[in-house]
């Protein structure tokens, strides 16, 4: 009777230990094919993000190309427009410092020659604060000529002189000047810019060196 009640009462444990156990499989089971799909979701979710920043990788590397041969159309184009002797028409033939000269010019019969400012005025109305380059290489390829022009001397400018010498050179507008028409491609491979105090000059002046890389249509 004993070993009856042992039997059964064994048996009933194991049923009843069993039980979590059968429970927790089948909870598995029922929860498997969502973290299947949950997986799977997952996965999917990361290879499309990563194929959709390669496509914007690839947009903007197509942009970059496109803008990059927009812009090279553009120099070509406008190379090819340019005229022959605009450093010495347009740039060489600049006169700076004008509202100065002009303003002193009403008063350099009155100023005596020992006057400090007597030689600002001789330097004013000599002429000699004018751009000159020297041509000191050229270099040519099938589409145009690049040459090398250095700044002979440095010159004085003013605000004003400044900002059209800039847009003249560099072919942007700066208000209120705008750039010369049929210029050919002017790069500053140098340029020095220190400004000056002049005893008697309120006005900002500016002494300014530079060196020039000149692209342009082949010489026939």
């Amino acid at each position: 009777m004993n070993s009856l009640f042992k039997i059964e009462s064994l048996s009933y444990y194991k049923k009843y230990l069993s039980f979590p156990f059968s429970f927790q499989i089948g909870a598995c089971l029922l929860i498997l094919p969502f973290l299947i799909f949950a997986t799977c979701f997952v996965f999917e979710q990361r290879e499309l993000s990563e194929l959709n920043e390669r496509i914007l990788l690839l947009q903007k590397k197509q942009m970059r190309k496109e803008f990059q041969m927009k812009t090279e159309e553009r120099i070509l184009s406008q190379i090819g427009q340019s005229e022959s002797g605009y450093l010495k028409e347009v740039l060489e033939s600049m006169v700076f410092l004008g509202s100065e000269r002009q303003k002193w010019q009403l008063f350099s019969q009155q100023i005596e020659p020992s006057h400090p400012m007597k030689q600002r005025v001789s330097f004013l109305q000599q002429g000699t604060n004018k751009l000159e380059f020297v041509q000191t290489d050229i270099r040519k390829n099938e589409l145009f000529q690049e040459t090398e022009e250095n700044q002979k001397n440095a010159v004085e400018l003013s605000d004003e002189d400044l900002k059209t010498l800039l847009c003249y050179i560099e072919g942007a507008q700066i208000h209120p000047y705008s750039p010369k028409e049929r210029a050919p491609q002017i790069l500053l491979k140098s340029f020095e810019l220190e400004k000056k105090n002049i005893p008697g000059i309120t006005d900002k002046t500016y002494h300014v060196q530079m060196q020039l890389i000149k692209r342009e249509a082949l010489v026939k």
